[in-house]
């Protein structure tokens, strides 16, 4: 039938339209608080292609055996049975969670959906990450947010674990470079090597009196830097910029007080 076939073409259109585009936004953005609609609409997207398909077949080899009223009435029952059921059922999928609980270490956060946090969901050695706009604070899925980075959040040992380890290995090779608003300054050399040419990198170096690292930032000669900052029991790793040097700590403070707005307080059980 005629009709049978021209809807499933049109069921097809609509997936390639409409289902890439929420199967990847599902898949991208998991913690959207859409996430679960678009999941469901790749789901019924898909069972409307089966069925369309499978009423375009019946139908057909109904008009063969000239049951005319019996494939008129499969493509209205069918397609009149998807159109209600489908708009009952995607109206009936709930927004997702409001908050995810995510851990650094043992140190516990719950934090809103829009700073699409991941990572740790227990208590694990390793930390989690969310987006937002550095400046303002804002989460990546606020619309006044337009250029969203990555915040991560480590227990201090696996914060430094890596810089730690460079220290070691090669302080005899770097060259101290003076100091600056309390940071000791140290360049380092790499080789050049086929195409490329010789990279210089520049630490800054912070520890308290006992030697304990507490910020560390590495810049590339493009201006951007990788900076981390030992922050009461956790660090926060971000990237940055040299000439922002200014506004570091300052940074570091407003994104403190942000990630500490999500800390859960520990219970503790006291026996009897």
């Amino acid at each position: 039938m005629a009709l049978a076939w021209l809807l499933l073409v049109l069921a097809v259109f609509a997936g390639l339209a409409v289902g890439i585009g929420s199967a990847i936004d599902a898949s991208y953005h998991p913690q959207h608080e859409w996430a679960g609609y678009d999941r469901a609409l790749v789901h019924f997207l898909e069972l409307t292609f089966w069925i369309g398909a499978a009423v375009a077949v019946g139908s057909s080899l109904a008009l063969v055996l000239r049951w005319r009223i019996a494939a008129s009435a499969s493509v209205v029952v069918c397609w009149g049975g998807l159109v209600l059921g489908g708009t009952v059922y995607l109206n009936s999928v709930p927004k997702g969670p409001q908050y995810f609980d995510r851990y650094a270490g043992e140190m516990h956060f719950r934090i809103p959906w829009q700073y699409g946090p991941s990572g740790s969901d227990s208590p694990a050695p390793n930390g989690f990450y969310v987006s937002l706009c550095v400046d303002s604070l804002l989460a990546t899925y606020d619309e006044a947010c337009r250029e969203g980075k990555q915040v991560s959040v480590y227990p201090p040992k696996l914060g430094f674990a890596s810089e730690e380890l460079s220290w070691q290995r090669r302080q005899n090779a770097m060259k101290q470079a003076g100091s600056r608003g309390g940071y000791e300054i140290y360049t380092y050399s790499i080789p050049a090597e086929g195409t490329r040419g010789e990279l210089t990198l520049t630490y800054y170096r912070r520890a308290n009196a006992e030697g304990q690292l507490l910020k560390w930032v590495t810049c590339y000669r493009t201006d951007s830097c990788e900076r981390r900052t030992l922050m009461g029991g956790y660090v926060l790793v971000y990237n940055t910029t040299e000439s922002a040097f200014s506004e570091w700590d300052a940074t570091d403070q407003k994104l403190a007080a942000l990630v500490d707005s999500w800390a859960v307080p520990s219970t503790t059980v006291n026996s009897p």
